[in-house]
């Protein structure tokens, strides 16, 4: 019977590697929370095997305090999913008007509308990411100033 040949080993590509830690993670990490970044991490993972099995109304009160961690970040990953997709649309929007218009003249002020349209689209998703990121942080009893969001970076 013959072997079954074996698999060259291939590099890892971005999308198998599990997310690192960010700054987000990282607060919450310190308030006791948890996130899945942070729950897939070897360092989490590797004291859950040796733990003893608990019994099930324990494991089922851990396991409805999971999922509410789950929902709200969710919520949060859900709420940026959608401001990207809003400011990906704008800005197809403005490149296609200015591709457009590339075939004809441009005038100063249409090319001014659209540069003020694509700095609106980014001001209003720098204001949508920063609510999403607060409302998370609050659910975990985080305070935090508007220099702590995303770094303060304000458009």
């Amino acid at each position: 019977m013959p072997m079954p040949l074996r698999q060259p080993s291939r590099p890892i590509n971005g999308s198998s590697r599990p997310p690192e830690v960010n700054s987000l993670d990282h607060a919450i990490a310190c308030q006791n929370g948890s996130t899945s970044v942070l729950d897939l991490s070897s360092r989490r993972l590797q004291p859950l095997k040796s733990e003893p099995k608990l019994n099930l109304i324990t494991r089922v009160e851990q396991l409805t305090k999971e999922t509410g961690y789950l929902r709200q970040e969710i919520k949060f990953y859900r709420q940026c999913f959608g401001d990207s997709q809003q400011l990906r649309e704008s800005s197809f929007d403005v490149y296609q008007q200015l591709f457009l218009a590339s075939a004809s003249s441009l005038s100063p002020e249409h090319l001014q509308k659209l540069v003020a349209q694509l700095h609106n689209a980014l001001k209003k998703s720098v204001r949508m990411e920063v609510k999403a990121e607060k409302e998370w942080k609050e659910f975990w009893g985080l305070k935090c100033s508007f220099d702590e969001l995303r770094g303060g970076q304000a458009i």
